[in-house]
Parts: C-alpha cells; sequence; structure tokens
C-alpha cells in the first residue's frame, strides 16, 4: 500500500464526483443533459482530421483530431463517430458553413460537427476551431482560436475540447487540469504529476524517500504532501513551476494528511503533538491557528477534507472502533457520524458541489468506492472488486480518479466507465489529485 500505517493512521486523498443534478447548455434553444443517468443518450459528434494550412504535417492534422475525439468521449458528453462513415476528408474541407455539405454528415449519423484548420510556421502554431450544428447548418457560438509555441498543441487543442463543452452544457471541461500523484522510484516514492489524460508524467520531488498525499491548493500553484526526508513524516509545501519545497509542518510525532481550505489560506492536517492524534487548522505558513479538537479520548482522527463553501469537514476517526467517516462543523462545533454500512470507511472526499462524498469502503474481502450524500442517505458503490482506495473527484464533478491496487484509475460519476490513466514500466503508482481549473478553460 502507499500509505504508512502506525496503528490507524490513514492517508486521505480528496475526489471531485457528480455534483450537478443536470448540465445546460445553450444553442438556439438549451439543450438539457442529466450526467448522473446511466442511460443518459450520449450526443454523436463528427471530428474529421484537422485541416493542413501548412501542407506538410498530414500526420499532425490526424493526432489533433484523435486527441479532440479522445477528450470528448472522456467528457461522458459525446460520442464521436468513426471516421471510417466520414463523408469527406477533413483536410479537404473548409471552415465556412457554405462549404460544407451538412446533409451528408446528417446522413453518417452526426448531430455536431468539429472541425479546425491549423498552420505551422517556425516554432509557432495557430489553431482556429469550429463548432457546426448539423441540424441547422450553422456555427454553435463563436470561431475559436489558439495560438503559440508549436510544442503546445495539444494544450490547443485541449482548450477547443474545453470551450465545446463549454458551448454545449454551460460547463467547460478539465482537459488542460493535472493529476498530481505518488509514484515508486527505486525504493522511494516521489510526487508526479501528468495531463488529465496521463500524458507527459513529470516528477516534481526528488526527495529520496517516502512521500505521499499530495494535494492541490486552490490556485493550482502549489502541492501540499507529507515526506518521510527527515526521518518522520512531516508536511511540505511544493511550488509547481520552481519546484522549491519548504517544510511548514515538522511537530513532534506524526504530520499528516494535509487538506487545503477552499481559499487557500489555511489547511487541516492531522497532528499527534498533543499525544493522541487529532486535526488542527494552521496556515499556509505553517502556523497554528487552533486545535479543532474532533477526537474523542483518546481516539485518532485523519483525512480531513473540506466542503466546497469550507465550513465543514469531512474525516476519519477510530472513536466508534473502526474507522468511520464522520463529518465536523466549525462555525457550531458540531459533530456526527456520517458512514455506518461496514467496519472500514476511509478517505472522504467533498463533490464540488458539496451534494455527495466519495469514500473508500472495505466491502467483504476488497475496497471499493462509494458515495453518499452528507446527510447520510444515498449511499452506493461506484466499483465492485479489487483494491479501490483514495477518491478524488475531477473540478467538474464529472469524473472520479482513485487507487487501483498499484495503478491509478479514472472513472465517471456513475461508474460505468472506467479506464486506467497510464501504463507506466515504472512500477507502483497511486494517491492521486486532481488540480483545480483556474483559468475557466
Amino acid at each position: 500500500m502507499f500509505a504508512a500505517k502506525r496503528g490507524f493512521c490513514l492517508v486521505c486523498c480528496c475526489l471531485l464526483f457528480w455534483g450537478t443534478a443536470g448540465v445546460r447548455g445553450a444553442l438556439a434553444q438549451t439543450i438539457y443533459l442529466d450526467i448522473n443517468n446511466a442511460n443518459v443518450q450520449k450526443i454523436p459528434i463528427a471530428i474529421p482530421d484537422f485541416k493542413d494550412m501548412s501542407s506538410d504535417q498530414s500526420q499532425l492534422a490526424h493526432q489533433m483530431a484523435d486527441l479532440l475525439s479522445n477528450d470528448l468521449n472522456i467528457s461522458g458528453v459525446f460520442r464521436c463517430l468513426d471516421p471510417k462513415g466520414f463523408p469527406e476528408d477533413g483536410r479537404n474541407m473548409g471552415l465556412d458553413a457554405s462549404q460544407i455539405n451538412f446533409q451528408s454528415w446528417k446522413q453518417a449519423g452526426a448531430n455536431f460537427l468539429a472541425h479546425a484548420s491549423f498552420q505551422v510556421q517556425g516554432s509557432s502554431i495557430r489553431l482556429d476551431g469550429r463548432l457546426f450544428d448539423v441540424t441547422s447548418g450553422r456555427i454553435v457560438g463563436s470561431p475559436k482560436s489558439y495560438g503559440g509555441d508549436a510544442t503546445a498543441w495539444r494544450q490547443m487543442v485541449h482548450a477547443f475540447a474545453n470551450d465545446i463543452l463549454l458551448m454545449i452544457t454551460g460547463h467547460a471541461g478539465v482537459f488542460n487540469t493535472k493529476i498530481a500523484f505518488v509514484q515508486r522510484v527505486g525504493g522511494a516514492k516521489e510526487i508526479f504529476d501528468c495531463d488529465f489524460d496521463g500524458f507527459d508524467p513529470v516528477q516534481l520531488t526528488h526527495d529520496n524517500s517516502i512521500d505521499l498525499s499530495p494535494v492541490w491548493s486552490p490556485d493550482g500553484s502549489r502541492i501540499a504532501y507529507v515526506s518521510y526526508r527527515d526521518g518522520s513524516p512531516k508536511i511540505y509545501i511544493l511550488d509547481v513551476a520552481t519546484r522549491a519545497t519548504h517544510l511548514i509542518c515538522g511537530y513532534p510525532g506524526m504530520n499528516i494528511t494535509p487538506a487545503w481550505r477552499p481559499g487557500g489560506r489555511e489547511l487541516a492536517v492531522a497532528l499527534s503533538k498533543g499525544g493522541s492524534q487529532d486535526l488542527y487548522l494552521i496556515s499556509s505558513s505553517g502556523h497554528i491557528e487552533r486545535k479543532l479538537g474532533v477526537g474523542f479520548g483518546s481516539s485518532i482522527s485523519v483525512s480531513p477534507n473540506w466542503s466546497p463553501h469550507g465550513r465543514r469537514l469531512a474525516f476519519v476517526s477510530n472513536e466508534s472502533g473502526g474507522p468511520q467517516v464522520f463529518i465536523y462543523d466549525l462555525s457550531s462545533g458540531q459533530k456526527r457520524r456520517l458512514t455506518y454500512s461496514g467496519k472500514y470507511n476511509t478517505s472522504p472526499a467533498w463533490s464540488p458541489e458539496g451534494d455527495w462524498i466519495a469514500y473508500c469502503a472495505q466491502d467483504g474481502g476488497g475496497f471499493n468506492i462509494h458515495v453518499i450524500r452528507p446527510d447520510g442517505s444515498g449511499d452506493h458503490a461506484l466499483t465492485h472488486s479489487g483494491r479501490n482506495e483514495a477518491p478524488r473527484w475531477s473540478p467538474d464533478g464529472r469524473m472520479i480518479v482513485y487507487s487501483c491496487g498499484y495503478a491509478i484509475r479514472i472513472m465517471d460519476v456513475n461508474g460505468t466507465e472506467n479506464w486506467q490513466l497510464m501504463r507506466n514500466p515504472g512500477g507502483m503508482q497511486g494517491l492521486p489529485d486532481w488540480s483545480p481549473q483556474t483559468n475557466g478553460k
């Protein structure tokens, strides 16, 4: 396992689940999509190869279209059609509605058509994209243009995918977000990150130790994590841009399971400085602001996770015997037990909208990802076999990333679509955390 244990010491990983009862978008009329319904009909969309204005980048034209298709398939909103049934080669198509035979695309089964052209000039690239409503034969929204270094073409395609999802549903996607995770490197465990689709994994820490519990700051610029690099577990802050790290919490005993409060000025952490392990509120510089005192007697409290508005904490305590999820209200000081099904429930993670909490439950001989409403209703499993732990929500609430054995997997909010984040020959991965959306894209 990735989590270091001392008696009952659990490493939490927040996650983002489905918070929306329905997704709204606007064209000439409003489109409603219930993404929480496993039987929802996905929108068929055609994505032909992009039009190469440079005349010598035909492979890139296909790669860009493939990437856009992968993004929109992952969104859970679209069903990308097989290019084998396309009536035209996108590399020969124009971008004006007057140049497109919409009837032929309608006969091919498309409701929408996403097309783009690009031009490479030296080390720069420009991408121009359009989304068309096949039925009306009109462009949806406004034309989209992206430009920059030619090596950043993936980010431009991701941005186009985000804009398409925004135009259809009213909510941007997560296609330019990152996932932080722990990976074994030799005998150590280090913090890495990668694009949301597993592309471009990068090692962020080089502590040559055991690093755990990475969690993104609300603005996406920093990662708090636990490291044993000085012999005992302490909490550090990593600047993602510079890779610089500094200690913020190194009290005697255990310093574990950091969780940024929405707003980014404070963190909830689990410390054993007072004897028994309890939750504390600290500033981002490490100053203890107050002990929350959620524990009871000699019980152990860990794995805090904030509600979206930062007024409540879900956390894990063993005060009732085995570990269970509790909720603590910071204003009233009231605490209540949330989970009662099973004897071992950990790793709570509040959804972006605050209407669901994902957690890990021991089911029989395995561990599975469950979701439950904050009032205790609606508890149900999303996975059903194996060792599935440490759930985290995507910032749009449409997906969940989690540890599955020694790999990382992502599933949609219904648990119906599920895939491995990356195929990595370097060994074990786990404890993922999804970065926030920081630029609306």
